[in-house]
């Protein structure tokens, strides 16, 4: 399966407000800490009012990287202020996601780095534009796929489902994290969510991540998360 570009892992969510934010911004920091040289890159950021976008600048906060201003247009190519949908979003401000600037900018920012994360917007069928969905996008630069979803209760559905669109697709599929929404999850709907995804969705599950508001605490829980991530990447990438 050919790829557009070989260094570059996208996180995609089941949904929006699921933790993939969290995930990159975990995973680039376990890659800096690894030693490898690891950029971040989000096509588009909706909800943005004014200079750095949120998600950027929390995942640069969080790996210790210093902001490049520079950078900027690179790692998000668009964003705009209405926090919707980026087809809405952008027709708001009398724009359009244009596919080639993202793949250009693609190309470019992965060539500087030994890994590109890139983080997605909402699910995989959000459209950029009322004529192309994101699944599409990704179905022609095929980049391997991690999805985060939530281990709590209305997840099933919704995983099993990218899980289907991005297959029908063609588009590599890594692996899952299954990240709490809470402190308190139901233990047994967890432990069942996570069995059932793993035999119905024929997928990689490389491990839960609690809700946990010490910051230490937090990266010590995404250790064998991003080990195993990074293990499968290597070893698919040769």
């Amino acid at each position: 399966m050919a790829r557009m570009v070989s260094n570059a892992l996208f996180i995609t969510g089941t949904d929006t407000s699921v933790g993939k934010t969290y995930v990159c911004a975990r995973f680039l920091e376990f890659l800096k800490t690894k030693g490898i040289q690891a950029g971040y890159q989000k096509w588009v950021a909706t909800g943005v009012d004014s200079g750095m976008p949120e998600d950027l600048a929390f995942c640069l906060d969080a790996a210790g990287i210093s902001p490049a201003p520079e950078l900027v247009e690179l790692q998000v190519p668009y964003s705009f202020k209405y926090p919707a949908s980026p087809h809405l979003a952008a027709e708001m401000e009398g724009q359009s996601v244009e596919t080639e600037i993202i793949i250009k900018n693609y190309k470019t920012l992965a060539a500087g780095y030994e890994w590109l994360i890139v983080e997605g917007v909402g699910g995989i069928m959000v459209p950029l534009r009322r004529d192309l969905l994101l699944a599409d996008l990704l179905a022609q630069l095929k980049p391997w796929t991690l999805i985060v979803a939530r281990s709590g209760l209305g997840t099933l559905n919704h995983t099993l489902l990218t899980l289907e669109a991005l297959r029908h697709r063609q588009i590599p599929i890594l692996g899952i994290v299954f990240s709490d929404s809470t402190t308190e999850e139901d233990e047994r709907v967890v432990q069942d969510n996570m069995a059932t995804i793993k035999k119905l969705g024929l997928v990689r599950v490389f491990g839960r991540l609690p809700r946990l508001q010490n910051d230490a605490a937090a990266r010590d829980a995404f250790l064998p998360v991003g080990h195993a991530v990074l293990e499968e990447l290597l070893h698919e990438k040769l």
